[in-house]
């Protein structure tokens, strides 16, 4: 269960202090992990183990007194989206706000009094679909609202429309104790339509929760870095 915890801070590029206003520090962190079990372990054990190294995770960041946590990509189960089968993967899909993993962060977030970005495979039951969500928490465990993936790619195996629906929620921006945030969940980073609507709605903090490698997309932030 060992992990690696980074902490990043640059002064140069810290907010000059203001005469009329007091400055605001905000601690964010960004977890990235493995899977726990082997996939063809049961479901159920599957999740449960993520749930248990996830924990420690939260815990650490935590411990550094961090504000705002944000999870990778459907973090409660293997990154499955690039297989095109649609068994056991879809059994991993949830109810945003009567799910295993909305109680569990639920707690962790009002335990720990920290915002958490969740994003899972969302199944809705109401509509009969499946989206690739963000689920946001507030430091007080309650739900306080989503945001589904709006781009999908279908990118050689990664045809992720395969799974999951592309969103319909917009650019959805909430405040909370610590600040306005917003996520852009993964291959939507490469759309800078994106970056700049979550600003006009008022983002001070946008997450971009992945699942990718570092050899498959890294080198294109230093060219979109430009556009924000």
């Amino acid at each position: 269960d060992e992990f690696d915890l980074v902490g990043f801070y640059d002064l140069k590029d810290a907010a000059k202090v203001e005469e009329t206003r007091e400055r605001r520090v905000v601690r964010m962190g960004c977890i990235q992990h493995s899977i726990a079990l082997p996939t063809d372990s049961p479901v159920s054990q599957q999740k449960q183990a993520i749930f248990d190294k996830i924990e420690k995770m939260i815990g650490a960041a935590a411990a550094q007194d961090a504000n705002m946590i944000c999870l990778q990509e459907a973090w409660n189960m293997p990154f499955a989206f690039c297989t095109r089968e649609m068994l056991p993967w879809t059994e991993f899909a949830e109810d945003i706000k009567n799910g295993e993993s909305f109680d569990f962060i639920s707690g962790l977030a009002k335990n720990y009094n920290m915002v958490i970005m969740s994003p899972i495979l969302e199944h809705d039951s109401k509509r009969g679909v499946m989206h690739n969500t963000c689920v946001f928490i507030d430091n007080n465990g309650k739900f306080i609202g989503k945001h589904e993936k709006n781009h999908i790619p279908r990118v050689g195996d990664f045809n992720e429309s395969t799974y999951y629906e592309s969103g319909k929620t917009g650019w959805p921006v909430f405040e909370t104790e610590f600040g306005k945030v917003a996520v852009n969940i993964c291959y939507g980073r490469h759309h800078p339509l994106n970056w700049f609507c979550f600003s006009l709605n008022g983002a001070e903090i946008v997450f971009n929760p992945s699942a990718t490698v570092d050899s498959l997309s890294e080198s294109l932030w230093a060219i979109e870095v430009i556009i924000l």
